[in-house]
């Protein structure tokens, strides 16, 4: 696997600045669950900004699937459900989106804000996992080079401590949802998900039942206590 440092092209898939499949499902999915108001012609499109919102407030929930679609559908995700649909949808506006993983622990000292429930499981030591992000290239607002965005915590986690980027802007890097340590950048022509797999058989080893036990666990926690699961609201007027 290279690391990030070790590759970065500009090459890229669009499908036209004006949406695409997915689009239009996150749009009416929106709107069924009264997030986006207004007469529909108003909420045809959705903006870059717009897009982000309505992802990164998906309840943090494992869905059955982390196809695109199927997170969708039912509305939620963990971080890689929430970035694998954040790419395609942003590929579908014409931006250039790659998948990033990073690896990082969960530790007692960036870990205090969690229930005492939680940090049992970092009692035998730090918690290894693999966390999942993207790069994007905003060619639709003149923004140079590369940008991470992540749309992991939910805007309402932010008073249980957890770190959320609470808006999208162009060419500005967000906070990571964790202390990364090494990135890598995901090929085009492998899935995702395998690749993930694979780094966190490598970085994980023998502490996978732990880090399973604790992203179950950080999803309960954050489905009892973040106090809007649908999100925000986008009104046009």
């Amino acid at each position: 696997m290279k690391k990030i440092s070790d590759t970065m092209d500009t090459q890229g898939k669009s499908e036209g600045a004006n949406g695409g499949a997915l689009v239009r499902v996150l749009r009416d999915e929106a709107r069924k669950r009264g997030l986006v108001q207004g007469e529909p012609e108003l909420s045809a499109e959705l903006s870059i900004g717009e897009i982000f919102s309505l992802i990164r407030d998906m309840p943090y929930l494992r869905a059955s699937s982390r196809q695109p679609k199927v997170v969708l559908e039912e509305w939620r995700g963990t971080c890689s459900g929430k970035h694998y649909l954040l790419k395609e949808l942003f590929q579908e506006l014409g931006l250039e989106a790659r998948i990033v993983m990073c690896t990082h622990q969960f530790t007692e000292e960036n870990s205090r804000h969690f229930p005492a429930a939680l940090r049992a499981h970092l009692a035998d030591g730090p918690v290894p996992d693999v966390h999942t992000y993207i790069r994007l290239h905003d060619r639709l607002n003149n923004s140079e080079g590369w940008t991470q965005v992540d749309a992991t915590w939910p805007s309402s986690a932010a008073d249980l401590g957890m770190r959320v980027n609470l808006q999208y802007q162009s060419g500005v890097d967000m906070e990571l949802a964790c202390d990364p340590i090494d990135h890598f950048e995901v090929p085009e022509n492998i899935d995702p998900q395998t690749f993930k797999e694979e780094l966190i058989q490598s970085f994980c080893g023998p502490r996978i039942n732990q880090r399973e036990l604790l992203i179950e666990g950080l999803g309960q926690w954050l489905g009892q206590h973040t106090s809007n699961p649908d999100g925000i609201n986008i009104v046009r007027t």
